[in-house]
């Protein structure tokens, strides 16, 4: 409720744990300047000191800012160690479920040593429950699997759908000539699920290391294309058919076909993503951006293409991963968003930048959207297949 983040935010102020330090930076300045103008009128010193407005509000500014910073580590480090103390007891725990004639006796003293810990205020409890909602522990077991469930299943949250594709407006037939943008025809690339993987150590190339999971393990199926995102907590990923090239149209049919014959740096220069806040708080929509300019994701962001063709006995591979932990950009999105996403619905295009008329007008190539994500509830990545060879192009 508001009343419960009004004293949420006054408790990290009171404790420094977020704006405390530049609270007390800007207030020690203050008092400062009232202790000099005392001391004129009572004692007839004239002591002076000129600063003009502008250069008070700059400081002011740059110590909230040096206090975010510092109380934002203050809180990183905090919750680092109740995460180890938490992990530590748990394996005390099971390091002595062999011994039973004292397991009453170790049992009563690691519930009295959780207790001391729950004494913290609430801010350390917030600061806990951020982080413990993405923590792959072995005490929440997930309720679902590959892929998530298709909307409105699962009660309309933690699931994905396929967004209406008027949302997304791409380049018009005479763009480089009037710079008219239009609503998208359908996507090209049908979604066939869309998967969030919770990991410590998010992986690359899931296509191949972990195709036996992904789908119910039939994502060899089809020709697919595959877009990986490596978060600093999962991997999320979806999963697309790819058509037939004699199918799709024919000026969709050539950039494609550049695209995946290209080089890392023509592809890096020509794939785009577009997203759009559906429904969310406007922080999100503020970070999002509007929805109406797609990025070119190779130049903010590192991206890895593990391209497998088709043959006579296996379907073909296209997946693309996204390094967005390598952009202080893209991590800066993702710590906004992150804290959203169980009130968000956001729809994700990924377009093939047109730059010639012969290629106009755009379409998007592939498009899914995810609602109300309740990262707690996804499952934890699988383990590997070691067999397979994960060479990339």
């Amino acid at each position: 409720s508001s009343s419960d983040r009004t004293r949420l935010y006054l408790a990290a102020i009171l404790r420094h744990a977020v704006a405390g330090p530049a609270l007390s930076l800007a207030t020690v300045w203050t008092i400062a300047k009232c202790l000099i103008s005392t001391c004129r009128l009572v004692s007839g010193w004239t002591v002076t000191i000129s600063l003009p407005a502008e250069t008070y509000s700059f400081l002011l500014v740059l110590t909230f800012y040096v206090g975010h910073a510092y109380g934002m580590d203050c809180r990183r480090k905090r919750v680092i160690s109740h995460r180890k103390r938490r992990r530590s007891r748990r394996g005390k725990l099971a390091n002595q479920m062999s011994s039973p004639s004292s397991f009453a006796d170790q049992r009563a003293e690691s519930i009295m040593s959780d207790e001391a810990d729950d004494e913290s205020t609430v801010v350390d409890e917030e600061e806990f429950d951020d982080e413990s909602e993405v923590a792959v522990d072995n005490e929440h077991e997930s309720l679902l699997s590959s892929p998530l469930p298709l909307y409105p299943n699962n009660g309309g949250v933690t699931c994905w759908s396929r967004p209406d594709h008027k949302i997304f407006r791409v380049r018009g037939k005479t763009y480089l000539r009037d710079r008219i943008k239009i609503p998208s025809a359908p996507a090209i690339f049908h979604c066939r699920g869309v998967d969030v993987w919770l990991t410590e150590n998010a992986e690359r190339n899931i296509s191949l290391s972990r195709a036996n999971c992904v789908l119910g393990g039939k994502l060899n199926a089809e020709d697919s294309f595959v877009v990986n995102f490596l978060l600093p907590f999962a991997n999320f990923c979806a999963y697309f058919t790819v058509p037939p090239i004699d199918t799709m149209p024919p000026n969709i049919a050539a950039v494609w076909l550049r695209f995946i014959n290209g080089d890392q740096q023509y592809r890096d220069s020509k794939l785009k993503l577009l997203p759009v806040v559906v429904d969310g708080p406007w922080i999100v929509k503020k970070a999002v951006g509007p929805g109406t300019a797609p990025a070119v994701i190779g130049r903010d962001l590192p991206l890895q293409y593990y391209f497998r063709e088709p043959t006579s006995t296996e379907k073909g591979c296209y997946e693309v991963d996204v390094l967005v932990t390598a952009s202080a950009i893209g991590r800066a999105i993702l710590n906004v968003v992150k804290g959203h996403t169980k009130s968000v619905t956001l729809a994700f295009a990924f377009i093939i930048e047109a730059s010639e008329e012969l290629h106009l007008p755009e379409t998007v190539l592939c498009a899914f959207q995810i609602h109300s994500l309740h990262l707690e509830h996804c499952p934890k990545l699988p383990w590997a297949d070691l067999s397979v060879d994960n060479g990339h192009h």
